[in-house]
């Protein structure tokens, strides 16, 4: 298995910052570097830029076709792929599309494959249909808020390469650690889309959490605020779906979500955007 690492803008961050990290983390042992599909900087100049820095394999997870158009993206993937001696993947999802996404999505790869026919492609997949698109039109599925049983079941539904975020935050402050990951599954879980859909509703309840989604949608429906949802998230949703704490047991613990992965991203989450040493803590208490 793989062990990479997903830093973004999230962290506060500049770009150059970001760019400096890659020694590091190929010094501590990790074997790629991820982002996401950030508008603060262009993420395939980002990618481009680790790989000249250290050497290291480079993806994006993912980018929402939305964004762009696939031959735009596809020729910036191409050179991309072409700087970085092939070590590049280029991740895309359906983002906010609701209207056909599977159909959108596979005309998309279309679209990149027209100018970027050697690219590796991963999709963003969490339901059986788009798992059965990214085994059928890509080289891998990228994950998001998986459990190890979920994995199991996303293999079980397309035998290709399989990607997953695992989301992580370190630090002395143990309550501004657990509030930080607390805020990214809120910003997940009850994501609406501009459409009225939700994003991961379908995800959560497929893994057994629907109840507890639906408890905070309806504190969030009577107006609570982001403090008050955080107070009432189950500890179990936290220590399902991240790692909050100083580092005690930070391998062991991601040795276990992370089985079933061909690669398995520590990404790094901060209570503090701007402040180096969560990130550096983070970097450590994962290192391979």
């Amino acid at each position: 298995m793989e062990i990479g690492l997903g830093v973004d803008q999230r962290l506060g961050l500049s770009v150059a910052q970001l760019r400096d990290l890659a020694g590091e983390a190929r010094s501590l042992g990790y074997q790629s570097l991820w982002t996401n599909s950030s508008l603060d900087y262009d993420p395939i100049a980002l990618c481009i830029a680790w790989h000249a820095e250290a050497g290291l394999r480079t993806g994006i997870s993912v980018i929402p076709i939305g964004r762009g158009p696939a031959e735009v993206v596809g020729l910036a993937a191409r050179t991309a792929h072409e700087l970085t001696s092939g070590t590049f993947t280029l991740g895309i999802g359906a983002g906010s599309v609701t209207e056909r996404p599977i159909a959108a999505v596979r005309g998309y790869i279309a679209g990149i494959r027209k100018v970027a026919r050697d690219v590796p492609l991963i999709v963003g997949a969490l339901g059986p249909q788009m798992l059965h698109l990214a085994a059928k039109h890509a080289q891998g599925a990228a994950l998001n808020w998986c459990t190890p049983a979920q994995v199991e079941w996303s293999r079980s539904e397309a035998k290709t390469k399989m990607v997953d975020y695992i989301r992580v935050c370190v630090d002395e402050d143990l309550a501004a650690a657990r509030r930080a990951l607390a805020q990214q599954i809120l910003a997940y879980a009850l994501l609406v889309r501009p459409s009225g859909a939700g994003g991961y509703r379908k995800h959560f309840e497929r893994m057994g959490f629907g109840d507890d989604v639906a408890k905070l949608e309806a504190l969030k429906a009577v107006g609570k605020s982001e403090d008050e949802l955080i107070r009432a998230m189950p500890e179990r949703m936290l220590t399902t779906f991240g790692y909050a704490g100083r580092g005690d047991g930070a391998r062991e613990w991601f040795r276990e979500m992370a089985r079933g992965l061909d690669v398995a991203v520590v990404r790094l989450l901060t209570p503090r955007p701007g402040d180096m040493r969560p990130v550096a803590a983070g970097m450590e208490a994962f290192a391979p």
